[in-house]
């Protein structure tokens, strides 16, 4: 067990190392082809922040475990706003723009919610399992492929912002580091996917209570780590923006390829979880437009944390 963890722990150092470093080069070289900062921005680095998310349900669908794949979505879209955007609420109240609360806190519920219609077969259709088809994976893609269009029509408005972020390294560099840390993301999300296996053989319990808590909030840490040092300099734009681009590309990037590579069978979530990440998703709206609108206070902060602390104790309790 304890080898295990550990074991974990150097997988999800590896990956997180190795995400930074991919994103470092790939963003140099996109420097040096004269692509703008903020395209860079809202592609290589939000893709980067997702990136172990990514690795981790990619390499669970490839080896047929669907729980995994699809746990580590949900739990991580929960955990990015009861966890990350609840601390980052407690340290400093973030205000949002309105395209935020209009635009992309709504593309981030329908996400949510679209993930529990088409994987929940059970409840809706009267099935015997759950399950994520290669059709739903194709239409999830087809709505990332929209979200872009509308992030870059955004872009087109902010040509000058997040100037002079990137640094600059030697070509050979630049491709040395993209290419390690394509090998490091794939090396250590195979160390994280086999060691969270066995932590739930261990425990006796099911691969999708691993994936939803110890997975997805390991997963989730360069979100964190995003988040906290934005409110800690009282960024709210980047504090929060990190957290539903990450939800929008963990559901319809991430689970969409995932499910296109191989059916998903996520046979061990249940209704409650994919109703508290949808849930999740539309507290974050109604806190912001309806209780104290355009802003998160601390109060909302500390009653996400809490929120999750419940949901966490459900889950491990059920176990």
């Amino acid at each position: 067990m304890l080898i295990s963890l550990l074991l974990f722990a150097l997988g999800l150092v590896i990956v997180s190392f190795s995400a930074s470093k991919m994103v470092d080069g790939a963003s140099s070289l996109a420097k040096r082809m004269n692509i703008p900062d903020i395209v860079i921005g809202l592609t290589i680095v939000a893709l980067g922040t997702s990136a172990p998310e990514m690795v981790i349900s990619i390499l669970s669908a490839i080896d047929g475990k669907g729980d995994l794949a699809v746990g580590n979505i949900v739990g991580s879209n929960i955990a990015n706003i009861l966890v990350i955007l609840g601390i980052s609420a407690t340290i400093y109240p973030l205000t949002l723009q309105s395209n935020t609360i209009w635009k992309e806190i709504p593309l981030s519920l329908l996400a949510a919610i679209m993930v529990f219609v088409m994987a929940g077969d059970v409840l809706i259709d009267g099935g015997t399992q759950n399950q994520l088809q290669r059709s739903d994976g194709i239409v999830l893609l087809g709505f990332f492929v929209i979200y872009l269009f509308y992030t870059f029509s955004i872009a087109k408005k902010n040509k000058n912002s997040n100037e002079g972020q990137y640094k600059n390294y030697p070509v050979w560099l630049s491709n040395l580091m993209i290419v390690a840390g394509i090998i490091g993301l794939t090396l250590g999300g195979k160390i994280m996917v086999d060691n969270a296996v066995a932590i739930a053989k261990t425990l006796g319990i099911s691969d999708s209570v691993i994936a939803l808590t110890l997975v997805a909030v390991g997963t989730s840490i360069p979100e964190l780590a995003t988040s906290i040092a934005a409110a800690l300099k009282r960024n709210a734009d980047i504090a929060i923006g990190n957290i539903i681009g990450s939800n929008i590309f963990n559901v319809f990037l991430i689970l969409g390829v995932s499910a296109t590579i191989s059916p998903l069978y996520p046979t061990g979530l249940t209704t409650v979880d994919f109703g508290v990440c949808i849930g999740a998703s539309l507290l974050l709206f109604i806190s912001c437009f309806v209780l104290r609108p355009m802003t998160i206070y601390r109060v909302e902060g500390w009653t996400m944390l809490l929120l999750y602390v419940g949901y966490a104790a459900w889950l491990i309790g059920k176990a």
